[in-house]
């Protein structure tokens, strides 16, 4: 080289001009060559790629080729200058953009499948290390909390996972698969791990794919096909369990539990020992209880099959809520069955009646499951919970106690539903009344302590007055004697328990220091005054036509209602579609059941037709005319199911209707008979009708027999109002409480009704008429409201 003095540089001679012309490809072909090396040393590239190598010795081939071209074009033009040979030029970008594209994408599906690796991997340590045990051992605590005697803890097991099974169905066999299949990969992908020292990864990979595709390459070293055997195998098992053994095994299990005959492994339950139309409203007032204590598993077992009884729960719309409902099929007075069904450990064990049987035949089979239940145990069964017994003849309750007399038997009977019929038809809105205070949808009954609410030593005539939010009805002495309406004078003592209608438990609390209406300062400023019921409905000479008269139903209580309310020489009608004579044997055998013979009425008519033509106008022409009674009683005949006897109901209304129209349609408003129904179908039909006297005989006595399975506070209260010698709900006029000459104040609040109906009679107010609906318990008692001459009270009085 030499420096250009002109322009401050250095150039080359010609000479080093033609040596660096000839030597520049070979060293931008060796660079090249550098380069790609480097790149496939690069840690993103750690697999080596044969076909990149060729490539690059190609290139390096083709640069020396062009190189001996070059030199001798450049000694043939060595005396002349010439143009200088450049490299050839690199790649295309697009080229480059695709190869970074290609690396970035590989670097991505690396991490994702890492990702996606050890996080299965973590799910099956952690399902097997974690899961599984705290699952084991939440099982075992309820196991032991249930202090199920006479049971181990993998019969307990057997029997959730039984009905988990059959309660999943599908969804339990999807998860039974992912278990087995994610404890076969994770197992197998860390044996991989341990014998090839590679990723767990790559092992859980191949385990999948030998699992799935059951084939090992006998070309991959002895470690691979060790492996690869252990997977196929466990995949095979595992397939060859789920569809053959499991699957025999799961149909057997499925086919026991169908037929209801597997052991119910539960403790704290209610066990129903029978089933009829009568379940759908017992398990669904259950359902409904909002007390703490409810079991919130039900246990239904009767002689049925099981698929049969929960089909027909099924069609019958029934709303289970928040419980869980067993079914078991065997004999309810067989020790070993009522073990099945864990009778030993039960909380509370209900034993309604059977309308599909005579009275005489219910409690019958009620005396076998008493028997039964006594004889196991030192203090039979239930060890740790109590009896709710539903008594068809009222002559056997007291039987009933004696014969399983532990204390924790309650016999609950509705023979006296006939009486509240009886009233219910002479004064109407009694049933609606009886509709809110039976069950747990409204208002209920609670105790708590005299010492604890602050009214040891008061009156139990003041009490009303000191509870603003609830009705105190009675007291329920140290001894457990339920008094209910006791003297207004009764001193309540600090053992007491004072029984309460209230909307829920928030409203029972201790009263305040001063009561929120002055009662003694009320009855100062008035003169005394005496009840006197003016128009008492009772003693009086009466015409009765009762329809669809049979023996299994109210019936025979309701002839028994009239001739104790009715004056002599009353007259009943009945129209049925049994044989006359049948009718009559059935009069004669319920009055010697009962020792008792009718005094006041007679049955004068008996009117018969076919079922199939019960409802058929000819026939109802041969009853006297409508008008001419003063009582209509249209009872329903469930001997074809309930929804048969409902349509028969509302099809009778009709007619009957109808024949009032042509005869005496100005009548036709004051026609309202009392109908007895069995669905919230046939009670809207029939209000579109105008028939508002209706009620369902059948659906209180379930709702009181539940509430008695809750709480003996109930027993007791409703044993009161619905037994032959307690006390009774009755509807009565304000003016029959009046002194002579006063006059009912035409603001009125409920805390001065109280004190109306406390001045001059033994009784109870607990609600009234307003607005046509019928109140229980008004929140507001001081509120003032327009006091109209048909309005009415609603008391508890003594008989």
């Amino acid at each position: 080289p030499r420096r250009n003095e002109a322009y401050g540089a250095v150039e080359l001679s010609p000479a080093g001009r033609e040596m660096l012309l000839r030597f520049l490809p070979i060293c931008v072909a060796a660079l090249s060559a550098v380069a790609t090396k480097q790149q496939r040393l690069h840690p993103l590239n750690l697999v080596a790629n044969d076909a990149e190598t060729q490539l690059q010795l190609l290139r390096l081939r083709h640069s020396q080729k062009k190189l001996t071209a070059s030199e001798e074009h450049s000694s043939s033009t060595a005396a002349k200058a010439v143009e200088p040979t450049f490299a050839p030029r690199p790649e295309s970008e697009d080229k480059a953009t695709l190869e970074i594209w290609k690396r970035y994408s590989r670097m991505v599906w690396v991490g994702l499948r890492l990702c996606l690796g050890w996080g299965l991997l973590v799910w099956g340590i952690l399902m097997w290390v974690w899961f599984m045990p705290s699952l084991i051992m939440q099982e075992h605590e309820k196991f032991q909390g249930e202090k199920l005697e006479g049971r181990s803890f993998n019969q307990y097991l057997t029997y959730r996972f039984n009905y988990w099974m059959n309660n999943n169905g599908i969804a339990a066999m999807g998860r039974i698969l992912w278990t087995g299949l994610l404890t076969l990969l994770t197992v197998g992908a860390f044996m991989f791990a341990i014998l090839t020292g590679k990723s767990p990864v790559t092992g859980l990979w191949m385990c999948l794919v030998w699992a799935s595709a059951a084939s090992v390459d006998p070309n991959l070293p002895a470690a691979y096909g060790f492996v690869g055997m252990f997977g196929t195998m466990g995949g095979l098992i595992l397939l060859a369990v789920l569809l053959t053994t499991i699957a025999d095994w799961f149909a057997k299990q499925v086919e026991v539990s169908k037929q209801g005959s597997d052991p119910v492994v539960e403790g704290n339950h209610c066990l129903i020992l029978g089933h009829s139309s009568n379940s759908k409203t017992l398990i669904e007032e259950l359902a409904v209880c909002g007390a703490d204590d409810k079991p919130t598993t039900v246990v239904l077992m009767s002689h049925q099959p099981k698929s049969e009884i929960e089909d027909d729960l099924q069609n019958l719309n029934t709303d289970f809520g928040d419980l869980k409902l067993v079914v078991r099929s065997g004999k309810i007075n067989d020790s070993k069955d009522l073990w099945k069904c864990g009778a030993d450990c039960a909380a509370r064990i209900v034993i309604p009646d059977n309308p599909g049987v005579s009275c005489d035949e219910s409690d019958a089979a009620t005396f076998g499951v008493l028997l039964t239940l006594k004889g196991q145990g030192g203090d039979g069964w239930p060890t740790n919970g109590y009896v709710a017994v539903q008594c068809c003849l009222g002559r056997n309750v007291n039987f009933m106690k004696e014969l399983y007399d532990n204390g924790k038997t309650y016999v609950f009977s509705g023979e006296r539903l006939g009486r509240v019929m009886v009233q219910s038809v002479k004064d109407q809105g009694l049933c609606q009344v009886f509709s809110q205070l039976i069950g747990f949808d409204g208002d209920e009954f609670y105790t708590s302590s005299a010492d604890k609410l602050g009214v040891a030593g008061m009156l139990f005539g003041e009490l009303p007055f000191w509870f603003p939010a609830t009705i105190p009805l009675g007291v329920v002495t140290a001894d457990g004697k339920y008094l209910v309406n006791p003297e207004k004078d009764y001193e309540v003592s600090y053992d007491d328990q004072v029984i309460l209608l209230a909307a829920d438990d928030d409203d029972v609390c201790p009263v305040e220091e001063k009561a929120f209406f002055d009662f003694p300062s009320w009855l100062d400023e008035r003169q005394p005054a005496k009840f006197m019921e003016a128009n008492p409905n009772d003693s009086e000479v009466v015409k009765v036509l009762i329809c669809n008269f049979n023996d299994r139903g109210a019936a025979m209580s309701i002839l028994f209602a009239l001739d104790e309310m009715s004056a002599p020489a009353s007259e009943v009608h009945i129209y049925a579609s049994i044989p006359e004579e049948e009718v009559k044997e059935m009069l004669v055998s319920a009055q010697k059941r009962q020792e008792a013979e009718f005094k006041n009425i007679s049955v004068t008519k008996i009117f018969v037709a076919a079922g199939s033509a019960m409802t058929s106008l000819y026939r109802l022409k041969e009853l006297d005319d409508l008008e001419s009674y003063d009582h209509v009683f249209v009872l329903a005949d469930n001997s074809n199911g309930i929804v048969r006897a409902d349509e028969q109901t509302v099809a009778m209304i009709l007619q009957m209707q109808s024949m009032i129209r042509q005869s005496a349609p100005e009548q036709l408003q004051d026609f309202q008979p009392l109908v007895e129904v069995f669905t919230s179908t046939a009670e809207s039909q029939l209000a579109l009708c105008g028939i508002q006297n209706l009620i369902n005989t059948s659906a209180l006595v379930s709702k009181a027999l539940a509430m008695v399975s809750i709480s003996p506070t109930n027993h007791g209260v409703l044993g009161d109002l619905l037994s032959a010698d307690g006390n009774n709900l009755d509807i009565m006029d304000p003016q029959d409480y009046l002194a002579e000459d006063e006059e009912l104040p035409s603001l009125l609040t409920f805390a001065e009704a109280a004190a109306i109906v406390g001045r001059g009679a033994q009784q109870v107010l607990i609600g009234w008429s307003s607005g046509g609906e019928w109140v229980v318990n008004p929140k507001e008692k001081l509120e003032a409201r327009q006091w109209t001459a048909e309005d009415r009270f609603v008391v508890i009085k003594d008989i």
